[in-house]
């Protein structure tokens, strides 16, 4: 039976590459990342099972990079983000990754010394640094338990902030960790009907909420994400009452921030989708945004965000935020 992890020979003269190969029992050997992905083209699979493909090799370049915003939006939390992995194997329909890498399969570059050098030479002003912008998390945490290396590192950085972002239920690294106060683990939540139809092998909202609710006890603080909000039927009672329930289950004094945004894709991304499935998630009103992504108009947007900052409001005064939206949505909305 054919391996669906594959390495590069020089992951051996890296210690995670070695820790890495004492848990995988069964992979195959690449000369290259551009052999691995060739392989994958010659395969022709699609974009779907390339998700279940992975590569542990050696990174040549930047691992801090500059999270970019179109100059007409808004500032957000997230300033820069760590690409230590790239994909993730989950399948959500509406991922930006789709159009970003040429392929679905995963990469996990195991030189993180080099990437801890990086870091060491950035001098930090209260910056957050996220490492679930190109990848999730914590999905393969088990495997690579980069999650240990980030919070040795960052419990030692009170000039920045590391954000963990995930759609998993896989905490058991974290909850063997010490916390830290700069140490921000963050889900991202969908109502149950939006993760069935467009969030496809991720954990269940109920999953992801006690997942938080076990970090939260253990000492974490935790922030929201509902991003992206899909004006599906029945939206206004389906986010409503998932706002009800995070609300209900979580600790609310340990929810440090939540993040808000809407559905946004590019043409590539809409129709690489439709040529492998079958979605109503791009029929709908929808416009070409000053970034040159499709989204709600602006009228749809502001009623949605309205309808759920409104909610949550009724449970205390959130630091809340709004991802790649312009300063007049942020005014109608959070006003």
């Amino acid at each position: 039976m054919e391996s669906r992890f594959f390495i590069t020979e020089d992951i051996k003269e890296h210690k995670k590459g070695r820790d890495i190969l004492n848990i995988l029992k069964n992979y195959s050997i690449v000369s290259s990342e551009a052999e691995f992905l060739e392989m994958l083209k010659e395969k022709k699979l699609g974009f779907e099972k390339e998700k279940g493909y992975f590569l542990f090799t050696v990174k040549k370049g930047r691992f801090l990079k500059s999270y970019h915003l179109d100059e007409n939006f808004r500032k957000i939390k997230e300033e820069y983000y760590l690409s230590y992995e790239n994909n993730c194997p989950f399948n959500c329909v509406y991922c930006y990754l789709r159009d970003y890498y040429s392929h679905g399969a995963g990469i996990f570059y195991v030189n993180t010394e080099d990437m801890f050098r990086e870091l060491d030479n950035h001098k930090g002003n209260n910056e957050m640094i996220s490492c679930g912008i190109v990848n999730d998390s914590l999905v393969y945490d088990n495997i690579t338990d980069i999650s240990h290396d980030l919070i040795d590192y960052f419990g030692n950085r009170e000039d920045l902030t590391l954000e963990f972002r995930t759609k998993s239920k896989n905490i058991k690294g974290l909850l063997k960790e010490k916390v830290y106060k700069n140490i921000l683990v963050s889900f991202t939540f969908s109502p149950e009907e939006v993760i069935e139809k467009y969030e496809f092998h991720t954990a269940s909202l109920q999953d992801r909420i006690t997942a938080a609710r076990q970090l939260q006890e253990h000492g974490y603080d935790i922030g929201i994400r509902i991003d992206p909000v899909i004006n599906i039927k029945n939206r206004k009672n389906a986010y409503t009452d998932m706002i009800n329930k995070l609300m209900r289950e979580l600790d609310t004094k340990k929810i440090r921030d939540i993040g808000l945004g809407s559905l946004r894709y590019t043409k590539g991304l809409k129709d690489k989708v439709l040529s492998e499935r079958k979605t109503d998630l791009f029929y709908n009103e929808l416009v070409t945004g000053i970034d040159g992504k499709e989204r709600y108009f602006k009228g749809i947007r502001i009623q949605m965000y309205s309808e759920i900052v409104e909610e949550i409001r009724k449970y205390g005064d959130f630091d809340i935020y709004l991802g790649m939206e312009e300063e007049y949505i942020w005014k109608k909305v959070l006003k």
